[in-house]
């Protein structure tokens, strides 16, 4: 499933977060979306999943848009889009009061089949889900009274039940630990590889480089520079959209990158 923007300007009120941005996610392609805090990052996973409406940049000839499939967002029904389009956001507003399981069910809402009762296929997603995720111990607890990892990895099951085409995920490691960052990496490269379409916002250069193939650099002026991980992530492109100096080291052919400790005076 294809997703792409064209002519995409996003704004925040006196700010160009990005502008003109074209951009195509391809089926088996893993997307790292980087950039300092406050650039646009989660503007962007809401624009393209139809959350945020697209504007034109001042110099774009065309309108702006965001298709899947060359189709408009706004042109699927909501429930045809969430069959195809699986979206994690930073914060998930209002409680849900019942168990891990309940919760990780409500991901097959797009493909039941009535409005009464679940299909055998609903609950074999939702028990792989849970697996996936390593929370059977926890499938029948109250969703409320989970730890913040614990929640963090129940949402996801959810997007895993959801099963969708294409995943839109904004900071899918907040909160996880060093072993459950490490086994949704997997997940999810995983997935690319059997031809899902993922883009993700991440904050640690390393994860990026070791499980995705592609990555779109936010820039504080508006500008974003995308590419495969080799093209893109290298040191000066990595100073320049943090800020600050790196230290690279290379390990087999993989470059990774961390800040520079700058000795105290």
């Amino acid at each position: 499933m294809i997703l792409q923007t064209r002519n995409l300007t996003l704004q925040h009120p006196g700010t160009i977060l990005c502008r003109d941005l074209n951009l195509t996610v391809n089926p088996g392609e893993c997307w790292a979306i980087l950039g300092r805090n406050g650039c646009g990052k989660t503007t962007l996973i809401h624009a393209l999943g139809g959350l945020h409406p697209p504007k034109g940049g001042q110099d774009a000839g065309q309108d702006p848009s965001v298709t899947m499939a060359g189709k408009a967002l706004g042109q699927w029904s909501r429930r045809e889009l969430a069959r195809n389009l699986g979206i994690l956001l930073q914060d998930e507003p209002g409680e849900f009061w019942g168990t891990v399981h309940e919760y990780v069910l409500l991901g097959r809402h797009p493909h039941a089949a009535s409005l009464v009762g679940w299909q055998a296929v609903d609950l074999e997603m939702t028990a792989r889900a849970i697996e996936q995720m390593e929370l059977a111990g926890l499938a029948d607890r109250l969703l409320v009274t989970l730890s913040g990892g614990e929640r963090q990895r129940a949402r996801i099951a959810l997007l895993l039940a959801q099963s969708p085409k294409c995943y839109l995920l904004d900071e899918p490691l907040q909160h996880l630990d060093l072993r459950h960052q490490l086994g949704t990496m997997i997940l999810f490269s995983e997935l690319a590889k059997r031809g899902s379409s993922i883009a993700m916002v991440l904050h640690d250069i390393g994860w990026a480089v070791k499980f995705c193939n592609h990555a779109l650099l936010l820039f504080d002026d508006g500008h974003a520079m995308s590419g495969s991980i080799d093209e893109v992530l290298k040191r000066d492109n990595l100073e320049a959209l943090y800020h600050c100096n790196l230290e690279e080291f290379i390990a087999g052919r993989q470059h990774h990158f961390f800040p520079q400790a700058v000795p105290s005076v």
